[in-house]
């Protein structure tokens, strides 16, 4: 008697909105059955789309969706971190609550997500990190965004050589702006013109890269490249940020002024 063949289980997390929401629509196109975990369900709702409560500001939830998938399937092919948050605020003016809630989405809910998760991810399976320029080209009046970003990607970095001998595959995604609903509120709340130095890019692109990332080899994909090169010359040599740092303003001010009036 023949088996039958499974589908491929994806978890998802912050596949409520913005690219998240994209991510999760490439993925029941390409055929897998999608868990997206988040306090919020994504709409519309699809077949092949399950829905599991999760608050990832808290450990304790986080903890119990990871036995409501454990309990849903026995196997998960691939993870990808959507998830994050921003609060832009001057260092000297940082709130406890809104530090606490981005290191938690971040940073401590991806770790302690994959970490519960590796027991039930098949050998050859892909973990995808959505991450963000800002992890190696830290904008000023977000350093907790942009500490969180950089402890990600040495996470991720770290736990690729862990899994190698389960050919566990580990990729990060590092858009620069993206034009979603969280870019908006970000510069609604003092977010830095250094995001657009580039024009802001479509979600489509970056959802499209990220299902390009959890179907290929482990590796970082930045974009654009261009931004990506010299934010890791500037991680390797910091005073290549402060010497550029005020063209850059400039360009920024210029690209969010062009953004405003192509967006109104």
């Amino acid at each position: 008697m023949q088996q039958e063949s499974r589908a491929s289980v994806a978890v998802l997390t912050g596949g409520s909105g913005g690219i998240g929401r994209i991510i999760a629509s490439r993925l029941l196109g390409a055929g897998y059955e999608v868990i997206v975990l988040g306090r919020r369900p994504p709409r519309p709702a699809a077949a092949g789309l399950r829905h599991i409560a999760c608050d990832l500001t808290d450990p304790a939830s986080v903890e119990a969706a990871v036995r409501d998938v454990s309990a849903f399937t026995s196997t998960v092919d691939v993870l990808i971190h959507c998830a994050g948050a921003i609060s832009p605020c001057a260092v000297s003016e940082l709130d406890a609550a809104l530090l606490e809630s981005q290191v938690a989405v971040n940073l401590t809910a991806p770790i302690l997500l994959t970490s519960r998760l590796l027991p039930v991810m098949r050998t050859g399976g892909r973990i995808v990190f959505v991450n963000s320029l800002a992890a190696v080209f830290p904008l000023p009046g977000s350093s907790v965004y942009a500490a969180t970003k950089a402890g990600l990607r040495n996470f991720a970095l770290a736990l690729a050589v862990e899994m190698k001998p389960r050919r566990i595959t580990v990729s990060s995604v590092f858009p620069g702006a993206v034009n979603t609903g969280m870019l908006r509120n970000e510069m609604d709340h003092g977010g830095s013109v250094l995001n657009f130095v580039s024009a802001p890019a479509d979600p489509q692109q970056i959802a499209d890269l990220v299902m390009k990332a959890a179907a290929r080899p482990g590796q970082e994909w930045f974009t654009p490249v261009c931004d990506g090169v010299f934010g890791r010359l500037c991680m390797m040599f910091p005073p290549l940020q402060r010497l550029f740092l005020p063209l850059l303003t400039y360009l920024g001010r210029r690209g969010m002024k062009r953004f405003r009036r192509t967006s109104s």
